[in-house]
């Protein structure tokens, strides 16, 4: 270790202690946050659909895995953190549905997230110098969105796992690329499908890039060159049928509830295929995320410009058919939303596009090195830029309060105590929360004391059409604390323009009233 510390140069030795920072920084976020959007509720059926395994019963086992919207992928991989929960459960009694508990997936996200950042870096290092991967792994790891969903049981993360996997093999030269390696990088593309469906482009671009890649090979005969192709779509078509096989075990069908998904990415905004990325970027990101935007339209063209050259590597023509190649697979679901109505954007489809508008970047930032006295400058100045974005969405992250860890902290552990109180809302057909999920069976039987709660906007206020005072009974107040969706990041996960601005200007609190008898 001694000797591999001295070896590489110091930006990398700066780059890791950086990166352990942050790593740090990114537990300190965990401990609150679980349940707070709806589709965290699939993680409990996970977690059941592995109690039923430990028990024997395989079945019930798959019936679980295949009720988690299309996703039976994330149902098997969260075993990870859920056999550490388990051992919780058997050491201190501690329920796997309860806050504390959860935090052993929270620190496995983490753990997803690091890991994602190396292999971002090796997939820059196939195109840009040490120096600009690492800016570009700052760049990435400092923005809300890739930071935003660290706290929720959510597989968008988990997804790109093995999305990055598959593409920094596919990255490899061609000459080593043999038709095992693609049906590998097809089973990698598919294993990221069945983690998380939204991100559909993923596979689609591992395909779109075995065939660019060979393009250049017809003259050898376009049968030869759809070779890797076929591989790549053998692999996936593998991973689908052998869980739509597991599905039918379980007396379900992984293809119909994958058809049933696709109806329902709906939530939000149709007239914001085009707008919404600009629209996230600077809200969200501020300034740092607009100049990125910029600097990907310049870096794209310079891509473009250097793949027409005639002394072009072979690198950089890979690179400007990578990034053109996600450019038109952003092109194409804009179109899909403001045409079709067929899908909507959300903060966590931009989350599949982010990396790749960080490449981009980079090229732009390249060329500009070039022109400048001082490279190392740009560079370093660029980096702090990133860190110092990273440190103002730490503050504002840490202050965000969720109704759920509220709840928990005022005396209200399981789902019947939650059943039992009046919740407020604006409007009554707005979801109520449903959080910690059922008790242990040993616990059913156990009698609390349950406080008469009132809860305040107890609900995942979606869709936001309204926003009006409620009335209080009289009672001591407990809990007051802002909604977690007047973040601004969150808001875009699901709401239209009108509903932001609801969100924003409204002082939507969440407040827990205990009555008095």
């Amino acid at each position: 270790m001694r000797h591999w510390w001295h070896q590489v140069g110091r930006p990398q030795r700066l780059a890791l202690l950086v990166g352990v920072l942050v790593t740090l920084a990114r537990l300190s976020l965990i401990g609150k946050g679980t349940m707070a959007f709806v589709d965290e509720s699939r993680y409990i059926n996970a977690m059941l659909g592995l109690r039923a395994l430990g028990e024997g019963h395989g079945q019930e086992f798959l019936r679980y895995i295949n009720s988690m919207g299309a996703r039976p992928g994330d149902g098997i991989w969260r075993a990870i953190p859920g056999l550490g929960q388990a051992i919780l459960l058997l050491v201190f009694d501690l329920n796997p549905n309860a806050p504390p508990s959860l935090q052993v997936p929270q620190a496995f996200n983490v753990l997803i997230v690091s890991l994602n950042a190396l292999l971002l870096y090796r997939i820059y290092r196939r195109f840009f110098s040490v120096g600009l991967a690492l800016l570009g792994l700052a760049l990435y790891s400092s923005l809300v969105n890739t930071n935003l969903y660290l706290r929720h049981l959510l597989p968008y993360d988990h997804s790109l796992f093995f999305f990055f996997l598959a593409l920094l093999v596919l990255l490899r030269p061609r000459a080593v690329l043999s038709s095992r390696f693609q049906v590998i990088i097809g089973v990698m593309g598919g294993v990221s499908y069945t983690i998380y469906p939204g991100y559909f482009m993923a596979p689609l671009l591992l395909l779109a890039l075995a065939l660019l890649a060979n393009f250049e090979a017809t003259r050898n005969g376009w049968l030869r060159s759809l070779k890797p192709f076929v591989a790549q779509l053998a692999g996936m078509l593998a991973v689908l049928l052998a869980f739509e096989g597991l599905a039918r075990l379980g007396d379900t069908s992984y293809w119909a509830s994958s058809r049933y998904i696709a109806t329902t990415v709906t939530q939000g905004s149709f007239d914001e295929g085009f707008s919404f990325i600009g629209s996230y970027f600077r809200q969200v990101e501020g300034w740092l995320g607009i100049s990125l935007l910029v600097l990907f339209g310049v870096g794209w063209g310079l891509s473009v410009r250097f793949y027409s050259s005639a002394d072009v590597s072979g690198a950089e023509r890979g690179l400007a058919c990578l990034i053109t190649a996600v450019l038109l697979g952003w092109l194409g679901y804009a179109l899909v939303v403001q045409v079709g109505h067929k899908l909507v954007f959300y903060g966590r489809t931009l989350h599949f596009f982010v990396p790749f508008i960080i490449m981009g970047a980079l090229v732009a930032l390249r060329a500009a090195g070039r022109t400048v006295q001082s490279r190392a400058w740009l560079y370093w100045g660029s980096g702090s830029i990133a860190l110092g974005h990273f440190g103002v969405f730490l503050i504002g992250y840490l202050a965000v309060d969720y109704p759920c860890d509220v709840a928990y902290r005022a005396g209200i552990f399981d789902y019947q105590q939650i059943a039992a109180s009046p919740v407020s809302v604006c409007d009554e057909h707005l979801m109520s929360y449903r959080l910690f999920g059922p008790r242990l069976r040993r616990q059913l039987t156990q009698k609390h004391a349950t406080p008469a709660f009132q809860l305040l906007n107890f609900a995942y206020l979606y869709p936001v059409t309204c926003y009006r005072a409620v009335h209080l009974r009289p009672g001591k107040v407990v809990a007051d604390v802002p909604y977690f969706m007047k973040y601004p990041a969150y808001q875009f996960e699901g709401h239209s323009a009108r509903q932001r601005a609801i969100l924003q200007n409204y002082e939507v609190d969440f407040q827990i009233v205990i009555s008095v008898k």
